[in-house]
């Protein structure tokens, strides 16, 4: 089964042939190999793009009608930011196709959707970027930090009766990037946590600023283009005691460039 191992070169007449096309036989398997799990790895791509691409459309209707609502109310200012904000979200989502962006870039687009949702929560909902301006021309997987504020949002203060405050930390570890985001809400249980991580949790595709990007989506996505898991962690204390997100993101990756 080691397709590295080569059989040595012999002398005898009898056994060259044999050897050589041994040793042919053996890279030409790896090869073959090496080829089809660059396809399975680009056919998963494809697909993880796809389901990004499936933006839940409820999240650009309801915001459209908001803005609707605000232009109808006189509130120019607010019409003005909520616009930007989703034009922020939509363009940096598709980037033009690429799967890496900086992190500045990636903050807009997180900056974008709380915006978005403050339109709806308003005073119940206060938000903490603590980003370092140094780290944002550092190029990251796009779609990251987004999709686990909403799970945040969700899942953690979508029903808490106190102001619902998130927190979103990233600083920069050795080669690594630590990225935190915390919430005050409604907290997990291990069974939570684990149908989370295993991909079971599920999305409210109801929820009127639902864009449809799951957690479990973040996790395959890590995996796949940095190439090592548990990478993401969940961390809570139980129910009612909030819950803490945890992503060790790897600096220096093979494709960030593509």
């Amino acid at each position: 089964g080691d397709l590295d191992a080569r059989a040595p070169e012999t002398q005898v007449k009898e056994l060259h042939d044999l050897t050589e096309s041994l040793n042919t036989m053996a890279g030409r398997l790896q090869e073959l190999i090496d080829e089809n799990r660059r396809e399975q790895e680009n056919l998963k791509k494809s697909e993880l793009r796809t389901l990004q691409s499936q933006i839940n459309p409820h999240f650009l209707y309801n915001t459209l009608d908001a803005i609707i609502w605000l232009a109808e109310s006189d509130e120019s200012n607010e019409v003005i930011a909520i616009t930007r904000a989703l034009s922020d979200f939509f363009r940096i989502s598709l980037s033009q196709g690429k799967d890496w962006i900086t992190l500045a870039d990636e903050v807009r687009h997180l900056t974008g959707y709380l915006t978005i949702l403050k339109v709806r929560y308003r005073d119940i909902l206060n938000y903490v970027i603590d980003i370092p301006e140094k780290l944002y021309p550092q190029e990251v997987l796009k779609l990251l930090l987004q999709p686990l504020v909403e799970n945040a949002v969700q899942h953690g203060i979508h029903d808490c009766m106190e102001t619902g405050k998130i927190r979103m930390s990233i600083h920069k570890d050795g080669d690594d990037l630590e990225i935190t985001v915390s919430d005050n809400g409604a907290g997990m249980t291990q069974e939570m946590i684990q149908s989370v991580m295993a991909g079971k949790a599920r999305n409210n595709g109801e929820d009127r600023y639902s864009t449809g990007i799951a957690v479990g989506n973040v996790i395959d996505r890590l995996e796949l283009y940095y190439k090592q898991k548990d990478l993401l962690t969940i961390e809570s204390e139980g129910l009612g005691l909030g819950t803490s997100v945890h992503i060790t993101l790897p600096v220096e990756v093979e494709g960030t460039s593509e």
